[in-house]
């Protein structure tokens, strides 16, 4: 059953994780497009067009690399049946692909590493999918300061890159995550609370727009795209394809940190080790460290196992960090192999998590952020387990977490430090909370309603719950939101959002990647 349960961690990236209501289906996004009339036809168009001047980038269905491409997401609810997979290798091709996707009027999505389990974020029915794994360059500057990586690579192979020559970057916590979606969606990452958000270390970007121009765009005050620049923290590809960012480095050698997985009779432990943390004086405020805590259950012939787990890590050679004690203490029943100790490099950390990175399920984010106290942490905790039991126990192969992301104070006055970005949070408006997940794998798409409703159900308890205590807290993160949520609208109580609109009209005009990318989550 352990095994079972294991199984399915992989599908957290938690940094992967935590965000909040439910957003448009990819037909519901159609319906309120403008009647863009001969769908079919102008993407057969789109196509072939393609294929007539950049033959070698474009692939057709039952092709090896359609296939390859097509199907290499991480929830099997987001593998779609494009009419042509169109996979450049230069940023001119890009730029000439869009070109003439844009002519054809063809509608198209743009897959990075594929993780967001959000049906339409990275592909689609009859359309054109770009994907960007051909964008996987790595570059250091000459000083070390900053790695230029590409969009279309996993975290993992950028951390085994930079980590002989002791640096890091903040980036995804899962190894098979993507750059991508990490680097335009936010970032929780294992260096946040000294870092902030993983786009608050970004310092440019190449990019293509609506049109096929490609931009070099700095954070620098004085840069003639700064509001750009702004958008691309956390604006999602609203604005434009990203093909290379910039990226700050920091030394990073060796780290105590693992995966620790306890039994279900730890969870009365393990809850109140996290409620210590979160407290006060707790290890939160150690911007050092970084932990993701989650319970998991699963079922078989209806009985379920619960279990509790922590991802862990605080740069260093300290084999008993202050902030983590709590946690150290309770009897592991199993930790993963290379488990929680003293690593020689930081990136043994995500790599214990490697084997877990199966795409052969499908999987649902669901986002909601509340203030973390004893009573809060516990009815989050037992909403999820109960409404699982009561409602999901029956659905073949489901394993469901309910996931702690810590944030505190120091992680958004780090990200401020930085400059400002989309996600809109302060350090002394919101203080330390927790952005929580609730993280669902199922076998069949039969179940797809049930799983959405179960987790539909448990968030709108737990937002009741949570207001009652005065302890909810709006913040919605993309990252980890599910279809229907409305992230955007949740940052900075949607007071960005007269900014973000008029920075999409400068640089699309037309509207044209409004109306015709399709995307995890619209704008408004």
């Amino acid at each position: 059953m352990l095994g079972h349960l294991l199984s399915r961690l992989l599908f957290l990236q938690l940094g992967l994780l935590a965000r909040g209501d439910i957003a448009p289906s990819p037909s519901e996004i159609t319906e309120r497009k403008p009647d863009l009339g001969h769908i079919q036809e102008r993407t057969t168009a789109g196509c072939k067009a393609l294929s007539a001047a950049l033959p070698e980038h474009v692939f057709w269905p039952n092709s090896s690399q359609y296939l390859n491409q097509s199907q290499n997401v991480w929830s099997q609810t987001c593998v779609m049946t494009p009419r042509c997979v169109f996979e450049p290798s230069t940023v001119s091709a890009l730029s000439q692909g869009l070109k003439i996707i844009h002519d054809a009027k063809s509608q198209f999505a743009f897959r990075a590493g594929g993780h967001m389990p959000v049906p339409g974020a990275q592909s689609l029915n009859d359309g054109v999918m770009i994907s960007a794994s051909m964008f996987n360059s790595k570059k250091l500057s000459a000083d070390g300061s900053i790695a230029s990586i590409g969009p279309g690579q996993t975290w993992m192979e950028v951390y085994e890159w930079l980590a002989p020559h002791g640096l890091a970057v903040n980036g995804g916590r899962f190894p098979s995550v993507g750059v991508g979606g990490v680097l335009v969606g936010g970032g929780m990452g294992y260096f946040s609370g000294s870092q902030g958000w993983a786009v608050d270390n970004i310092v440019g970007w190449q990019v293509v727009l609506w049109n096929g121009t490609v931009l070099e765009v700095t954070n620098a005050t004085q840069d003639p795209h700064a509001d750009l620049a702004w958008a691309l923290k956390g604006g999602s590809n609203l604005f434009g394809l990203v093909t290379r960012f910039d990226v700050r480095t920091f030394p990073v050698t060796s780290a105590f940190g693992g995966l620790t997985v306890w039994s279900g009779a730890a969870g009365p432990e393990v809850l109140a080790s996290l409620t210590s943390y979160m407290a006060p004086g707790g290890g939160v405020e150690n911007p050092n460290v970084h932990i993701d805590v989650f319970s998991g259950i699963s079922f078989t012939n209806g009985s379920p196992t619960l279990e509790y787990y922590n991802i862990a890590l605080y740069p260093g050679h300290d084999a008993k960090p202050t902030a983590l004690e709590n946690f150290t203490a309770i009897s592991a029943d199993l930790t993963l192999a290379n488990g929680v100790a003293v690593h020689q490099s930081w990136a043994e950390v995500p790599k214990q998590l490697d084997s877990f990175s199966t795409r052969a399920l499908r999987s649902l984010f669901y986002a909601i952020s509340f203030e973390a106290t004893e009573e809060s942490i516990k009815l989050y905790n037992k909403t999820i387990i109960d409404n699982a039991v009561a409602m999901v126990s029956k659905v073949e192969g489901l394993a469901t977490y309910a996931v702690y992301q810590p944030v505190s104070k120091q992680y958004l006055q780090a990200s401020k430090d930085r400059g400002s970005n989309v996600l809109g949070l302060d350090p002394e408006v919101d203080g330390t909370f927790i952005a929580g997940i609730i993280l669902s794998m199922w076998e069949n798409a039969e179940d797809d309603a049930a799983v959405l409703k179960f987790s539909q159900t448990s968030a709108q308890q737990i937002i009741k719950q949570t207001k009652a205590l005065g302890l909810y807290n709006k913040f919605i993160y993309l990252g980890d939101s599910a279809q229907g949520q409305l992230p955007f609208e949740s940052y900075a109580n949607g007071k960005n959002l007269p900014k973000l609109e008029a920075i999409r009209h400068r640089y699309d005009p037309e509207g044209f990647l409004e109306h015709y990318l399709h995307r995890g989550f619209p704008l408004v």
